[in-house]
């Protein structure tokens, strides 16, 4: 495998960061979510939503992609924490997946590490992120890199279905 480069991500991104996002989710979530939602997915649509959040961040946000000889491997976002109870100093990883194929290589941990040391740099001392409760290998992993169940719960109501989630923390 060629180098893995972590670098800011770009409006010209969005189709790759797409295209993780969907192949991601229908792989990792098999089972989790209904299938008629994970099928109907759209690397189209996902690229237009990613152009926009691209063009127009928020602020405080960050927005990483890893790419291997010019494609997006993997993407990360994160930063100022969206939760209605959290302190200043606490900041968010909002997302990050890895293309199929390229997991268990290291690159979720070279993304996650670029975003934490940016949030580190930016003045937060700790982070916290929302896993599927039901997502054991996600919880696994970030256990092994030092997260923490901070025990938070909170679902988020789609169309048809009902995301469970947990709230993890590690101290930056």
């Amino acid at each position: 495998m060629s180098e893995v480069v972590v670098r800011t991500a770009e409006v010209k991104d969005a189709e790759g960061i797409a295209n993780v996002h969907v192949k991601m989710w229908q792989q990792a979530y098999k089972g989790q979510i209904p299938d008629e939602y994970l099928d109907n997915l759209s690397v189209g649509q996902g690229t237009e939503g990613w152009k926009k959040q691209l063009e127009n961040p928020i602020e405080g946000s960050f927005a990483y992609v890893a790419d291997i000889d010019g494609k997006v491997v993997g993407w990360c976002t994160g930063g100022v924490s969206r939760d209605e109870d959290a302190y200043k100093e606490i900041g968010e990883l909002y997302g990050i997946y890895v293309l199929p194929g390229y997991t268990d290589k290291g690159v979720g941990s070279k993304l996650m590490g670029q975003l934490l040391n940016t949030l580190k740099t930016e003045g937060y001392t700790q982070a916290t992120l929302w896993v599927l409760d039901s997502n054991e290998k996600s919880k696994k992993w970030y256990e092994a890199k030092g997260w923490r169940i901070e025990g938070k719960t909170k679902v988020d109501k789609r169309d048809k279905f009902e995301l469970r989630e947990i709230r993890y923390i590690t101290d930056l």
